[in-house]
């Protein structure tokens, strides 16, 4: 939480000076939160043990799980960068995403878990309120904080669907 953190506010730091008097702080905000979960998910997939330790050793096929998850970070990035009228649908699947991660951080903390690289005691404790910021973060870069734009941006989605499975427009017959 704490290095995500710091590659968010890095990659806001470095946009901010081209194109501060073009985007929004939301903008910007989206666009370091795609920065920061591509750079988790490439560190799920450089270093898994640190990831491996937070899930619960009853859990089958950990590394398979944090090596996929590795792999949804990326994506969620990257689909941070879709068009506007998505964007909510993304935001949300991200907040679900996260609070996913708040739970594997609480068990952490509750449990007294050791996580290679992270110091102990309060760190844990600490971390678990940065991830709520995280969420809010999801929700409100990506404008999923109203209902109506997610009803909207689903809506969209479905069209959008529908209109790939009706095939090209018949031409009738003269």
């Amino acid at each position: 939480a704490m290095l995500f953190l710091i590659v968010l506010v890095a990659a806001y730091a470095a946009l901010w000076p081209f194109t501060r008097a073009t985007w929004t702080v939301r903008e910007r905000a989206r666009i370091a939160l795609a920065v920061g979960m591509v750079v988790a998910g490439v560190s799920h997939l450089v270093n898994p043990l640190p990831f491996v330790q937070h899930l619960p050793t009853w859990v089958p096929e950990r590394s398979g799980i944090v090596f996929a998850s590795g792999l949804v970070e990326i994506a969620l990035g990257v689909a941070l960068l879709s068009p506007a009228r998505w964007r909510p649908l993304v935001g949300l699947a991200l907040a679900g995403y996260l609070v996913c991660g708040l739970l594997l951080d609480n068990n952490v903390a509750v449990a007294g878990i050791d996580v290679a690289g992270q110091p102990g005691g309060l760190y844990p404790w600490l971390r678990l309120p940065l991830q709520f910021v995280f969420i809010g973060l999801a929700l409100w870069s990506t404008g999923a904080t109203s209902v109506r734009s997610v009803r909207d941006a689903l809506s969209d989605v479905l069209a959008s669907v529908t209109r790939r499975e009706a095939g090209p427009p018949v031409e009738e017959a003269r």
